[in-house]
């Protein structure tokens, strides 16, 4: 089922308003504050798994920020929803978090020193810059938090642009050539002390940044991960590969779209599947994948195989 939602925004500078209301799965009110202004933004959320993220109710995060999901109706996602009059949503408690801050670097940057902070997730980002003559240049950012306003179980954006990413798991992300960027962020304290490695996955994928074409593709640059990707916001469609290394969100990201507060993502999991949205909705009704080999899945095949060396003596 799908639910109609208010789909109202603010910037920094302007107000802005959709005429058309948004129709999705959940509806979503999230509410922040800037140093000059309270700031609004009201949508859709579908394609998310409801069952582990996007939880009915109302959460505020350490720094004051208010996110409410709900269901309960269209337009149900009034801003009064944050102030919990009316119709009161459930409570959501975010658990308080021990991280650790720091920043490590190759070339002109070095290890700065370590320091302890408080937030409701634990965060690091790598971003790697890649030279056809040197190594990659590497910067680790260790800390509390992407901005204050993203930080929710739920999260609608982040600074490398690629919403709707779960806790507790690790995302590699490339659209440019040259450079690609690992996203993590977890629950538990200290849990951000060693940032996990994230193998580029098996599928290759086309690239490009910012286009207001969706056929538009870099043909002399590829990259490859779990899932390809065509991404659109604001008009602009961006391509590229993610790869994940999550402990419990293999089961959490599938092929197919995804809208996220404005953003939608198509996800697809075959060779140059992104070239555009026809490709994209090909690949995904097909059901074609590519799967990373990985341990489980060789464990498993053994075991399926003794299995028929062992029933084929049965019959003997």
């Amino acid at each position: 089922t799908t639910s109609r939602a208010l789909h109202v925004g603010t910037s920094f500078a302007r107000e802005f308003r959709c005429d058309t209301p948004c129709r999705g799965e959940r509806c979503v009110v999230w509410k922040w504050q800037t140093k000059s202004e309270v700031m609004v933004k009201q949508g859709c959320v579908s394609g998310v798994d409801i069952h582990f993220t996007a939880k009915i109710g109302c959460r505020t995060n350490h720094l004051g920020a208010t996110l409410c999901v709900c269901e309960d109706g269209d337009m149900c996602n009034r801003v009064e929803r944050t102030e919990n009059t009316g119709r009161p949503l459930p409570v959501i408690r975010l658990q308080v978090v021990d991280c650790i801050g720091k920043v490590t670097g190759t070339g002109h940057i070095g290890a700065r020193r370590e320091h302890p902070c408080s937030s409701n997730y634990c965060h690091m980002t790598r971003t790697e810059s890649f030279s056809d003559d040197f190594p990659p240049d590497v910067l680790t950012v260790y800390d509390c938090g992407d901005k204050g306003e993203f930080d929710f179980d739920l999260r609608l954006k982040n600074t490398i642009d690629f919403p709707g990413l779960y806790a507790n798991g690790c995302y590699r992300i490339q659209y440019q050539p040259k450079e690609s960027v690992t996203d993590c962020f977890c629950s538990k304290s200290h849990c951000n002390t060693k940032l996990p490695v994230v193998q580029a996955g098996p599928v290759r994928c086309y690239i490009s940044h910012g286009a207001s074409n969706e056929s538009v593709v870099d043909t002399n640059h590829f990259c490859y991960g779990d899932y390809c990707f065509v991404q659109k916001h604001d008009g602009k469609f961006t391509k590229g590969c993610l790869s994940v290394n999550e402990r419990n969100s293999w089961s959490h990201l599938k092929s197919g779209h995804r809208h996220i507060l404005g953003v939608d993502q198509w996800l697809c999991q075959h060779h140059l599947c992104n070239l555009d949205l026809s490709r994209v909705a090909r690949a995904t009704a097909s059901g074609r994948s590519i799967h990373r080999f990985n341990k489980g899945t060789s464990t498993f095949s053994v075991l399926v195989l003794l299995m028929l060396f062992i029933c084929s003596y049965c019959f003997l």
